[in-house]
C-alpha cells in the first residue's frame, strides 16, 4: 500500500440555482438630464446633504445602492484577515463534464482549496468575493471576473480552475469549511481533524464512468479489480445486465469501520420506443473514490445487481499502473 501523506477531502456539492449574470448599463445620460442635474446641483446639495450622509442610500448609475455595493464587494467577513486567504487562477477552458467542484488538501499550516467554478465563458478569472476564518471554520465565496477586457472570446460555458490558500493561526482547530461559487453551488464539509494520523478513512465525492457495454461472452476470471491511486481507490468492474443497452450508475458509497462499500447498479439507456439486442449484457465500468486516511482502510466491497458481492482486502490491493 502506498504511503499517503496528504489528506484530500472532496467536498459534497449542494444543489443550488446558478447565479444570474448582471446586465450592462449605459454610462451616460441624455443632455436634458445632464443640464437639469447641473442647474439643480446647489439646491440638491443644500436640501439633501443631510439625508445622503445619514441614509447612505445614494444610487449609482446602474440603479444599485452605491454605499451598500461598495461595502459588500470589499467585505472579507468578521474575524478574518484577508492577508491569510489568497486565490490564484490556474486554468480556464470550455466546460466538459463537472465544472462546479471543490477539493481541500490539508498541508501542514496551510489549507489548500482547489476548485472549478462555472463562468459565462472561458475568458474569466477567479476572484475572492469574501473570506472568513473564525470559530473553528473557514468560508470562501468565489466569483469570476472578465479577464479579456472586452475582447472576443470563445462562445461556450467556461470552467475556471483556481487554487486558494488559507492560513489560519490554529489550523488544528479548523473543523468545518464552506466554499460557495457565486456562479454555481455551495460545497461544505465537516473535518474531524486536521491531522492525517490515526483517523478513520473518509471518502470524497466518487465518480463512475461506463467504459463499454455488449453481449456477455464467456466467464471472466475476476469481475472486479481494485487499485490504489494517488487520491484514493480505483475500481474496474464488469456486471451482467438483462441486455447490452445499459450503463453503470452508483447506488451509494459508504465507509464504516475501515470498510469501503461501493454499490454499483445498472440503468437502461433505451427510450420507450427503442429495442435492444436480445442477449445477456455485460457492462464494463470504472469507479474512482477519493479517500483521506486511506492507510486505515481494511477492505473494499463492491456490490452488483442480483446480490453479487466482491470483497478485496486492503493488503491485496496493488497500486494502479
Amino acid at each position: 500500500m502506498p504511503e499517503l501523506t496528504r489528506r484530500n477531502v472532496l467536498l459534497s456539492t449542494a444543489a443550488v440555482g446558478a447565479a444570474g449574470l448582471a446586465g450592462c448599463v449605459g454610462g451616460s445620460e441624455d443632455d436634458e438630464s445632464a443640464n437639469a442635474g447641473a442647474s439643480n446641483g446647489d439646491e440638491n446639495g443644500s436640501e439633501n446633504g443631510n439625508e445622503s450622509t445619514a441614509g447612505n442610500e445614494t444610487e449609482t448609475g446602474d440603479g444599485t445602492d452605491g454605499a451598500d455595493s461598495g461595502e459588500e464587494s470589499g467585505s472579507t467577513g468578521s474575524g478574518s484577515d484577508p492577508s491569510n486567504i489568497t486565490i490564484e487562477t490556474v486554468g480556464a477552458a470550455c466546460a466538459e463534464g463537472d465544472n462546479d467542484s471543490v477539493t481541500i488538501d490539508w498541508s501542514g499550516d496551510v489549507i489548500v482549496v482547489n476548485g472549478t467554478t462555472p463562468a459565462p465563458n472561458p475568458c474569466h478569472e477567479a476572484v475572492l468575493e469574501e473570506g472568513t476564518i473564525e470559530d473553528g471554520s473557514f468560508m470562501l465565496v468565489v466569483d469570476v471576473a472578465d479577464a479579456n477586457e472586452g475582447g472576443v472570446c470563445q462562445d461556450c460555458v467556461g470552467a475556471v480552475e483556481y487554487e486558494a490558500r488559507v492560513e489560519p493561526e490554529n489550523p488544528d482547530e479548523i473543523t468545518e469549511a464552506t466554499v460557495r461559487h457565486v456562479q454555481g453551488g455551495s460545497h461544505g464539509v465537516a473535518v474531524e481533524s486536521a491531522s492525517d494520523e490515526g483517523g478513520e478513512p473518509t471518502s470524497g465525492e466518487p465518480s463512475i464512468e461506463t467504459q463499454d457495454a455488449g453481449c456477455l461472452s464467456g466467464e471472466r476470471e475476476r469481475n472486479v479489480v481494485v487499485n490504489w491511486t494517488e487520491s484514493g481507490i480505483s475500481i474496474e468492474g464488469a456486471m451482467q445486465t438483462p441486455n447490452p443497452c445499459h450503463k453503470a450508475v452508483l447506488g451509494g458509497v459508504t465507509v464504516e469501520n475501515g470498510q469501503l462499500t461501493v454499490d454499483v447498479s445498472a440503468e437502461s439507456t433505451l427510450s420507450e420506443d427503442e429495442a435492444c439486442t436480445q442477449c445477456v449484457g455485460e457492462v464494463l465500468y470504472t469507479v474512482d473514490v477519493p479517500l483521506s486516511n486511506a492507510d486505515s482502510l481494511s477492505r473494499v466491497t463492491v456490490t452488483h445487481p442480483g446480490d453479487e458481492q466482491i470483497t478485496v482486502d486492503a493488503d491485496d490491493i496493488e497500486p494502479a499502473e
